[in-house]
């Protein structure tokens, strides 16, 4: 697994990705990697951030190389970037300022001697980056701290919609859906690593109904897309109910992290059977026949030829039968609902990427229509020279959308 961090720099996620939670009530949350920060002047990048209990929000700036050029300059738009992303959040500020200092730290690994450098402006090398972040304090409330993760993470506004509920009853279905909501405003530790995670391979996240994992799917399309403009992307489902609600959230996604609109040319939410006609009626096993010119079946002729309930497994596995070298469609796909798919169906999907084949693919075993459970990878995928990459399992946390 990748989180977009420079070669030859995991010690520092290592050193300062452990810090978020030194206080396990309230723990924190950093994100490693290249970040893409909305601002009124169009997305800025950002390299690292750390929001800590302990040391509050700390960004970081890192160099590769020992040639720091001009870091106050850097670390001054840093700064005020986010402190401009951060002040339309009521609960973060009195008055006209913010209720916590924006700590920049540059961060040069490869620097063995460090130039000097009076507050607000910080260095640090291998040697002393942690030393660094331990040397920050905050004296925010949890509340201000909790605000704080949540604009961070940029879910909290989209999530809640645009029209507050406010329940009469504490005991009432309102005020239980409610509280359900406030507890999956902010992305949990595994949440979070599923959303940044750079995928080279197959990813699976797995987790129970309400656990997050379509917002995840549709976050971490918008991350990938800002970070790679060019890529082709692909999501696919089974339930066609799902087609607006991830063009939504991915359009509202990437609007809020860059300022912009996602490219929806290089973006396709697409069914996964599919059909001849315009680009709404178009699937990816439809497509998959199309461009590698194998014949294909519509519903009714596969149900005739390969029996009730059997119809998308014997019409995916026919058309990779009869293509030996798939024409690459995507550079990388995300498949919802997975348990409700044929294996077949996932294979094609993975048979018609790029190397290195980024395939991410949610699930729920418990909720599977047709009772069967999802195979591990080896066998899905298999195992040989030609076989695929695991990144990795990310397990959602479970017990959300139970009250």
């Amino acid at each position: 697994m990748s989180y977009g961090v420079r070669e030859g720099e995991a010690e520092f996620v290592e050193i300062v990705g452990g810090r978020p939670n030194r206080d396990p009530q309230r723990g924190g949350y950093f994100v490693p990697g290249l970040s893409i920060i909305g601002t009124p002047t169009g997305p800025m990048k950002l390299d690292a951030l750390l929001v800590s209990p302990t040391f509050g929000l700390v960004a970081f700036d890192l160099v590769e190389g020992t040639d720091l050029g001009d870091f106050g300059a850097r670390q001054d738009d840093i700064g005020s970037m986010l402190e401009v992303r951060l002040k339309p959040y009521a609960g973060l500020k009195t008055g006209r300022s913010l209720k916590f200092d924006i700590n920049v730290v540059t961060y040069a690994p490869a620097k063995a001697h460090l130039p000097d450098a009076d507050p607000p402006y910080f260095v640090a090398n291998r040697a002393d980056i942690g030393a660094k972040v331990e040397g920050f304090h905050w004296n925010a409330t949890t509340g201000v701290f909790q605000n704080l993760v949540a604009a961070v993470q940029v879910v909290t506004s989209i999530r809640a919609g645009k029209q507050k509920r406010e329940p009469k009853k504490a005991d009432s279905r309102g005020a239980k859906l409610k509280r359900v909501e406030e507890s999956i405003a902010n992305l949990d530790q595994h949440q979070s690593q599923a959303v940044i995670e750079t995928v080279e391979g197959v990813q699976r996240i797995r987790g129970l109904a309400g656990s997050g994992k379509t917002i995840v799917l549709a976050l971490k399309v918008a991350y990938l897309h800002a970070q790679n403009p060019s890529w082709r992307i692909a999501v696919t489902f089974n339930t066609r109910s799902l087609k607006e609600q991830f063009r939504r959230l991915i359009n509202n996604f990437t609007i809020e992290q860059t300022g912009t609109e996602p490219d929806w040319e290089c973006i396709d939410i697409i069914n996964a059977w599919g059909g001849p006609g315009d680009r709404e009626r178009d699937g990816i096993y439809h497509r998959f026949c199309r461009v590698n010119e194998v014949p294909f079946l519509d519903f009714g002729t596969a149900k005739r030829k390969f029996g009730d309930g059997k119809e998308f497994a014997g019409a995916c596995s026919e058309a990779l039968s009869a293509t030996k070298q798939p024409v690459p469609l995507y550079d990388l796909m995300l498949i919802d609902e997975a348990q409700d798919l044929p294996i077949e169906f996932l294979r094609l999907c993975y048979r018609s990427l790029s190397p290195p084949g980024r395939l991410v693919y949610a699930y729920d075993e418990l909720q599977s229509l047709t009772g069967s459970s999802v195979p591990p990878p080896e066998e899905l995928f298999g195992n040989g020279p030609d076989g695929f990459r695991l990144c990795g399992l990310i397990r959602m946390r479970e017990g959300l959308g139970k009250t």
